[in-house]
């Protein structure tokens, strides 16, 4: 009894997390995903392909060895991209407005995000002082938008 239990609970989360994502090999993705995104990223280095839950293409890859990531449609229709930048790229703007609000903080690793409906860019910061983190977004400018809470991060991992 216990290992049919045990059978059943482990086949279903085993089921959840492939439903979650799946991964894909190359020869998988549809050509003209693999086109626009060539097209797109060029120089894209070491890239991992998945399938989101909501039919969406996903490559994690990287350029100039700093971690990226774009969203495709089954399509080819590129959806949205983020990539981490280093800290000598973050705009003057953005650290000036650390420094003036949050004292003591350091900034631990920003990304770049675009997102194709309604040309939308903007940066991601994520701040520590200690063990404590913040996330701030700022637009295309370096201007504050808001700061992040975790209602926000959750959101944002289910979609």
């Amino acid at each position: 009894m216990k290992k049919t239990i045990f059978l059943l609970l482990f086949t279903l989360f085993a089921g959840i997390t492939i439903t979650n994502a799946q991964d894909l090999t190359e020869k998988d993705v549809p050509s003209p995903v693999m086109t626009a995104f060539k097209q797109k990223y060029p120089s894209a280095t070491d890239t991992k392909w998945k399938k989101t839950k909501n039919g969406k293409l996903e490559a994690d890859f990287k350029v100039s060895d700093k971690k990226a990531e774009a969203k495709f449609s089954p399509e080819g229709v590129w959806l949205e991209s983020k990539q981490r930048i280093g800290k000598a790229q973050v705009p003057a703007k953005i650290i000036d407005y650390v420094k003036k609000n949050y004292a003591g903080y350091e900034i631990d690793k920003t990304e770049f995000q675009e997102e194709s409906k309604d040309n939308k860019k903007e940066y991601e910061v994520v701040i520590k002082k200690d063990q404590i983190k913040e996330e701030l977004k700022f637009d295309a400018q370096g201007n504050f938008v808001k700061k992040k809470d975790k209602k926000d991060k959750k959101e944002q991992k289910e979609g």
